[in-house]
């Protein structure tokens, strides 16, 4: 009797079945020599499969049901179930089941039948050492392969749910903050109204009866409650500009840079500012948000060029790798390429107040609305020489 691996060979019987890391054949054949001696040839060539045996259709699609193995080998003519029958009621359960069928006659009708029903290859008895090892080699390549690319899709997925939380749990932080400085900046404006509007109430009523530094000290409260009422309504500002969705249709944005050029001339008429507005940009964005994104970034451009006696400004584009880049330049204070991390973070400021006012909310304002587009915004610039912040839609 023939003997594979030290087990014996038994219709129906399993041999050395490994679930975790073996590769799964199940091979049905009434000749019982036949089946013998092909299970040893593909133990010896493939001592990484493991077998089990059926002498009909029948069992076949018996154990098929309970073991669901990786690939079929099977005599077309075998009794109580012919090989093709049975082959159909397999990739009818499992179509991806790898089949390979045997046959002593080159039978034509057999052929076309056989391709019919799926059936991946196909042998003509007596089957060689090489045939079965090309055959059954491709089956297996295949087999694994398939593994490999659901193992693959398995942790692609495993991939996009923990993305998936994690954009949650960050998209609920944001929500979060976003209410609190909003709740924050609303509830902070009415007590903030009260003692700038009693400090100021004790100026002018109750000015004659204080010293000269009871008034000082009224005075720094009322500047400071004015400078707290314009910090508040730029961190609303923020606020607002956060939450609001951005609803994008074609926009002429050199329009819209020239009014905001046009106001901020209206407001200093005395000042000396050459703008350079090229014509025909325009740009797929929400035209109120990208608005008050391109007024603080010309804003800032205007700000910091009120000591140049010939100040600057210009909006225009440049293509860069593809993609349109919309920038705004200046010839004003510019600053330290070290310090450029900060430029975009809220209240954070590269200049003193002495030099220039402000409140550090402009560029983190004009970041968030080009972040919410779905664009990015950056800035070169060099002390004294001025800045250039470029930003995509």
């Amino acid at each position: 009797m023939h003997r594979l691996g030290g087990t014996k060979l038994r219709s129906g019987g399993r041999m050395g079945f490994d679930p975790e890391s073996q590769v799964s054949v199940l091979y049905v054949e009434d000749d019982w020599e036949t089946r013998v001696n092909l299970a040893e040839i593909i133990g010896v060539l493939f001592p990484c499969v493991s077998l089990l045996l059926a002498e009909d259709g029948a069992g076949g699609v018996k154990l098929f049901k309970q073991h669901r193995p990786d690939i079929v080998i099977t005599d077309i003519n075998i009794p109580v179930t012919s090989g093709l029958k049975m082959a159909t009621e397999i990739k009818a359960i499992n179509p991806a089941t790898e089949i390979i069928a045997l046959t002593a006659y080159s039978n034509t009708s057999y052929l076309m039948e056989a391709i019919e029903v799926g059936i991946n290859h196909y042998l003509l008895k007596p089957v060689d050492f090489k045939q079965i090892n090309d055959v059954l080699g491709k089956a297996l390549a295949s087999v694994r392969a398939a593994r490999l690319i659901a193992a693959q899709h398995e942790v692609i997925l495993d991939l996009n749910a923990a993305l998936a939380q994690y954009a949650a749990n960050l998209e609920c932080a944001n929500q979060e903050l976003q209410a609190f400085s909003y709740t924050a900046a609303h509830d902070l404006r009415s007590p903030l109204a009260n003692i700038s509007g009693n400090a100021q109430l004790l100026l002018e009523t109750r000015a004659s009866m204080l010293d000269e530094d009871g008034v000082a000290f009224l005075e720094v409260i009322n500047g400071e409650a004015h400078n707290m009422k314009v910090l508040i309504g730029a961190l609303l500002k923020f606020s607002l500009c956060s939450q609001k969705y951005a609803q994008k249709k074609p926009t002429n944005l050199t329009k819209v840079a020239q009014e905001i050029c046009d106001n901020l001339l209206s407001q200093e008429p005395q000042r000396q500012v050459f703008f350079a507005i090229a014509e025909g940009i325009s740009g797929f964005c929400d035209p109120d948000l990208l608005r008050i994104a391109l007024g603080n970034l010309l804003g800032n451009a205007w700000k910091f060029t009120a000591k140049k006696l010939q100040a600057h400004i210009e909006f225009g584009t440049i293509n860069q790798e593809n993609d349109l880049v919309f920038f705004v330049r200046d010839n004003g204070a510019g600053f330290d390429m070290r310090e450029s991390a900060k430029l975009f973070a809220p209240f954070q400021r590269l200049h003193s107040d002495d030099d220039f006012d402000g409140l550090g909310i402009g560029l983190a304002t004009a970041a968030k609305i080009i972040h919410r587009h779905g664009g990015r915004i950056w800035a070169e610039g060099e002390k004294g020489e001025g800045a250039t912040f470029y930003f995509t839609l």
